[in-house]
């Protein structure tokens, strides 16, 4: 019995210690949408990523410029930033375009500019 009691004990205060570690002043992310400007600079830095990996041409490293936009869809709010590139060598892929969710967490990238 007395064995069992402190087991018992045991279980009680294994359960509840997860609970004294949590508490304010600490995140899981983050909690607010970005502006147009955040969603401009963190598409650049997608971008990059994109020419680092060779998943695009290298001339895309030369374009600095990229606009924003936000649309709605059935998934929420996403923010397409397009990059324009005069110097690609194929048409199709003269345009970039960046998906992130409304927190500026990239979601996806494409030529077509569909998501």
């Amino acid at each position: 019995m007395k064995n069992m009691i402190h087991v018992f004990a045991a279980v009680i205060a294994l359960s509840v210690s997860g609970h004294a570690f949590a508490g304010a002043g600490h995140s899981h992310g983050v909690s607010e949408p970005v502006s147009k400007a955040q969603a401009t600079e963190r598409a650049a830095v997608v971008k990059k990523q994109l020419v680092d990996s060779e998943q695009v041409a290298s001339t895309w490293t030369k374009v600095s410029e990229g606009t924003a936009e936000q649309r709605s869809t059935s998934a929420g709010k996403l923010w397409v930033v397009q990059f324009s590139n005069p110097d690609a060598a194929n048409e199709d892929k003269a345009k970039l375009f960046v998906f992130m969710d409304e927190y500026g967490n990239p979601i996806g990238a494409n030529h077509s500019g569909k998501m």
